[in-house]
C-alpha cells in the first residue's frame, strides 16, 4: 500500500512552536499535531502546505526548507509526512479547521497527546 503523503508546518514564533488540536468528527480527534494536511492532485508539497494552513488557520505562511521526513504506519495505513520549517506572514490565527491552537515551547511538546507520526518531529525539535 502506498503511503498517504501529507505536509506539516513547523511554525516558530518567539521561541515557541505552533500545534493544533484535531476537531471532533475527524480521525484521531482530540490529538495535537503540527498543522498541515494532504496534497491535492497537481500540488507541490509547499503549495499544498500553504493551502492547508490558509484553510485551517486563515494564516499565510512562508514555506522554507524540509525540517524532517517521517514514515509511520497507522492501523488504517502508512503515512509519509514532509515537515517543513515555516514562517508566519501574519499575526492572527483563526481556528477554521482545527479545534484549537497553541504556541508551545519545544520542551513542553511532550506534555501534549500528539499524533504518533509527529513524535519524531518533536524529538528533533527538542534536540
Amino acid at each position: 500500500m502506498q503511503p498517504l503523503i501529507v505536509t506539516a508546518a513547523v511554525l516558530r514564533k518567539d521561541g515557541r512552536i505552533l500545534i493544533t488540536r484535531r476537531p471532533e468528527g475527524k480521525r484521531h480527534a482530540g490529538f495535537w499535531e503540527f498543522p498541515g494536511g494532504k496534497l491535492e492532485d497537481g500540488e507541490t508539497p509547499p503549495e499544498g502546505l500553504r493551502r492547508e494552513i490558509a484553510e485551517e488557520l486563515g494564516l499565510e505562511i512562508e514555506v522554507l526548507e524540509i525540517f524532517e521526513v517521517v514514515h509511520h504506519r497507522y492501523d488504517w495505513g502508512p503515512v509519509l509526512i514532509l515537515a517543513y520549517d515555516c514562517r508566519p506572514r501574519g499575526a492572527s490565527i483563526r481556528n477554521l479547521g482545527v479545534a484549537e491552537h497553541r504556541w508551545v515551547a519545544p520542551a513542553e511538546l511532550a506534555a501534549y497527546p500528539l499524533l504518533p507520526a509527529d513524535v519524531p518531529i518533536v524529538r528533533k525539535l527538542i534536540r
